[in-house]
């Protein structure tokens, strides 16, 4: 996975918040500071860090996947998911004709592919949360609740806290620049967020997630604490981040009693990722297998929103191992630019089908196998779809004949019957075990017996389904 620093100039902005020696109380005094990029950063989680557009140009090229593995931290999860689509173009900015009718319909192609195990999404039904003892898995069901055009003025500009409009009137670099720009902090997100849920009606609960999509030239930044060591003197200062410098996208959640007070509203941060010419840094790897600029979006899209499903308040599924590399990741994050098998002709590759549909999307991180289904540990693709294949799991994985195992799977398509069989060391021939039928979130178990007539060596069990075959070794011991 790319570790790329985000470089952000103290020089000639706004410091706010120093609470340490004086040493840095004047703007000019600061000089540059270098902040290494971090996915999670207080509220804010799951940040994909821009491109080196020198990089980029040379082609799609996967990422070697983070070092680390996902951990359950008790939190909850999205095991069902429902989004809308908040689109917000104010006088004198407007999206690309066709931005947001993809974007509406590639959730619309989510939902047609509930339950199966064909994309991506599929990969997120090995999480989890714990409730009353029991684990309840992700499921593959997400409900597209609508969209909205937002035409809301934005808020008055906080130059200090939002201070990259020169970057967002040129969405990182574009010549001649626009003559309209604006700047949004990531509070005032979430105040047009719950303007428009009000306005429309929404229900606002945890299994409900709103994506904000901001016209170009519109950046947005918020707040980051930030320890600077200078000269000997340790200074901590308080300074903006923002997108097309430091961040493509991210996804959150906030209170607002107003609407409701007992559950966060989720939701998404989506400034425009498409490339403009010109730019330093970019959220587009520069393909457009639909021909709008849409496609960089919803590449970042997929990203923020399996996250949100797997860690939905930052609590649940991230790496909180501090000695791993991939510390304070999530699922998308360990697979940031990480596209796996390729597909398509060059301008227009694509590397997942969706009901029909082409999507430049990245994959996600599977835990079962610690790594980005359709690439290896060096992050070259491989001749594997970029979702991961059903699996079985043996527990116990050794015995005589006759001893209880269970057999557990995943991966499977929903209400997929699956029957297993046992075949011996060195024999062609499989006894059946059983079937049992893939529930909601594509798992299932299965109690069965080692067959009277097995022989001592490595036996195998084999799981077959309609949406595909796996298999795992069982141990015969020697009497």
């Amino acid at each position: 996975m790319r570790r790329l620093l985000a470089f952000l100039s103290i020089l000639g902005l706004a410091v706010i918040g120093l609470v340490s020696s004086p040493a840095l109380a004047s703007p000019a005094a600061a000089g540059t500071t270098t902040i290494p990029f971090q996915p999670r950063i207080g509220h804010v989680f799951g940040m994909i860090p821009p491109l080196d557009t020198k990089a980029a140009a040379a082609g799609i090229t996967n990422s070697a996947p983070a070092s680390g593995s996902l951990h359950y931290n008790g939190g909850p999860v999205m095991t069902t998911n429902k989004v809308y689509a908040i689109y917000w173009q104010p006088a004198g900015y407007q999206f690309p004709k066709g931005y947001a009718a993809n974007i509406n319909g590639y959730f619309e192609n989510l939902q047609a592919m509930n339950g199966h195990n064909t994309n991506v999404y599929d990969v997120a039904t090995q999480y989890y949360q714990v409730s009353n003892g029991s684990r309840q898995y992700v499921q593959y069901h997400t409900t597209f609740g609508g969209s909205a055009l937002d035409t809301n003025p934005l808020p008055p500009l906080d130059p200090v806290n939002c201070p990259d409009t020169p970057v967002a009137a040129t969405n990182g670099g574009t010549n001649p620049p626009s003559s309209n720009a604006g700047c949004v902090t990531d509070q005032q997100v979430q105040q047009e967020i719950s303007t428009v849920v009000k306005r429309e009606g929404w229900k606002v609960n945890n299994d409900t997630e709103f994506f904000m999509f901001t016209a170009p030239n519109i950046g947005t930044c918020f707040p980051a604490t930030v320890t600077e060591s200078q000269n000997g003197v340790q200074t901590t200062v308080t300074v903006p981040l923002c997108s097309f410098s430091y961040f493509c996208a991210y996804h959150s959640s906030y209170f607002d009693s107003t609407i409701n007070a007992s559950s966060q509203i989720i939701y998404a941060n989506m400034p425009y990722a498409a490339q403009t010419n010109g730019n330093p840094v970019t959220c587009d790897e520069g393909s457009y297998p639909n021909g709008n600029p849409s496609d960089p979006e919803i590449n970042v899209t997929s990203h923020e929103h399996n996250e949100s499903i797997t860690d939905p308040f930052g609590t649940s599924w991230w790496d909180s191992n501090a000695n791993d590399s991939a510390y304070g990741d999530e699922i998308g994050d360990m697979c940031a630019w990480d596209f796996g098998n390729l597909y398509g002709p060059a301008g227009a590759q694509y590397s997942q089908t969706i009901n029909g549909h082409h999507y430049l999307m990245q994959t996600e991180w599977d835990n079962s196998t610690n790594g980005c289904p359709g690439s290896n540990s060096a992050g070259n693709p491989v001749k594997h779809p970029n979702y991961d294949t059903p699996e079985i799991s043996l527990t116990p994985n050794i015995g005589y004949a006759t001893a209880p195992f269970e057999i557990h799977g995943q991966f499977f398509a929903t209400g997929n019957s699956v029957s297993s069989t046992f075949r011996n060391a060195g024999s062609t021939a499989a006894e059946a075990l059983g079937s049992a039928v893939a529930d909601a979130s594509g798992h299932f178990t299965k109690m069965t017996k080692v067959p009277s007539n097995a022989t001592a060596g490595t036996a195998t069990v084999t799981s077959s389904g309609s949406s595909g075959t796996a298999s795992a070794p069982f141990e015969v011991p020697p009497r």
